[in-house]
């Protein structure tokens, strides 16, 4: 789910991503970023030039997620606030 709010934002290359998750091994983003490609959630553009450029964006249908993360962010939040109050 994050990777995809990330993308939300804008559109970024593998070590910006990487970058947001330091604890991330090159593997396993590698992995998550293929998956959510051959769900059709994430694009991945390859730019024939020297050094090779790859960006990844949301695709369509990537970008409809945004207003249910959004929504989940903010029950989120809503959640983190009862749990105060029922710790105090």
């Amino acid at each position: 789910m994050l990777i995809i709010l990330f993308l939300s934002e804008k559109t970024m290359r593998f070590n910006e991503i990487q970058r947001l998750f330091p604890d991330i091994t090159h593997a396993t983003l590698t992995k998550q970023l293929r998956i959510l490609e051959d769900y059709g959630i994430v694009v991945r553009n390859v730019y024939s030039q020297i050094p090779p450029k790859v960006e990844y964006s949301l695709s369509d249908i990537g970008k409809k997620l945004k207003p249910i993360l959004d929504s989940v962010m903010v029950w989120g939040e809503e959640y983190k606030q009862v749990l105060k109050k029922d710790e105090a």
